[in-house]
């Protein structure tokens, strides 16, 4: 409060201020003129200056380079100090050969970018291969027993879980024959996939990549409708899910969305 009338006064024409904040970052001067008088507001805006770059470097921490070991940089794919002269703009699209040439090919391509109907390019046209026989199985020969995924849960009392090339092998196929024979899917038909992080979901993808099946991976945060609605669009006839999972320290049941999302679709 800025002013007020004496209390043992009876001028009527005292004027008694008060300044409240606003919501939108303001001030508000707000004015009383008498008893039963209107009140009068005048909105007051706030300065905000602005902080200097010197003014903030003070609250930074000290600045070092930290320098990956050598064992490190030497197993990287880009150790090679003469990549940026491999990939300059003069040998653009074949310098992309080196990358192709990583994966195994059922069929080798015979061109390595066609660019005859713009936008539409496409890479390596000609060449056929199986991503998840080049995810799994092409490790199995010397890492077997390699851990190819390693989950960790979310409740903090459960210990991480390993899953090996040679697991995943078995477990994606197992599941790839179920889609095939239970469900009676083949190359080219679409399937909605609607899981928390969790080993199956990977697991689910790479079985359907084995089979050639267009598989359309729906956030598990989602909600049932948002989930229904793009099975819908993508004409897609099988949702895969699960009954639960933990987010945030809770039991979430994720059956409900997929009931929901059935129904939408």
């Amino acid at each position: 409060m800025v002013k007020s009338p004496d209390r043992h006064s009876n001028d009527c024409g005292s004027k008694i201020y008060f300044i409240a904040p606003g919501l939108s970052g303001q001030h508000f001067l707000i004015s009383t003129r008498g008893e039963g008088m209107a009140t009068n507001i005048r909105s007051k805006p706030q300065v905000v200056s602005e902080t200097s770059e010197a003014q903030i470097a003070v609250h930074w921490r000290e600045e070092e380079y930290y320098y990956p070991p050598a064992k490190f940089i030497g197993q990287a794919n880009l150790s090679d100090p003469d990549v940026l002269n491999r990939f300059s703009e003069d040998k653009y699209p074949e310098c992309f050969r080196e990358y192709a040439d990583m994966l195994s090919w059922d069929q080798y391509w015979h061109t390595t970018l066609d660019t005859n109907d713009p936008p539409f390019w496409k890479w390596f046209v000609g060449g056929k291969l199986n991503a998840s026989y080049n995810c799994v199985d092409r490790h199995l020969a010397k890492h077997k027993n390699k851990a190819a995924l390693i989950f960790v849960p979310e409740p903090e009392n459960e210990a991480p879980v390993s899953v090996t090339y040679r697991e995943l092998y078995v477990r994606m196929n197992e599941f790839a024959a179920l889609l095939r024979d239970h469900c009676g899917l083949k190359a080219g038909d679409r399937v909605t996939i609607h899981m928390p992080m969790v080993p199956e979901l990977p697991i689910t993808m790479l079985a359907c990549a084995r089979l050639g099946i267009i598989h359309s991976v729906v956030f598990g945060g989602f909600s049932g409708e948002a989930c229904g609605l793009r099975a819908a669009d993508s004409s897609s006839h099988v949702l895969i899910t699960m009954d639960g999972y933990y987010r945030n320290g809770k039991t979430l049941d994720h059956k409900a969305s997929a009931e929901v999302a059935v129904e939408t679709a």
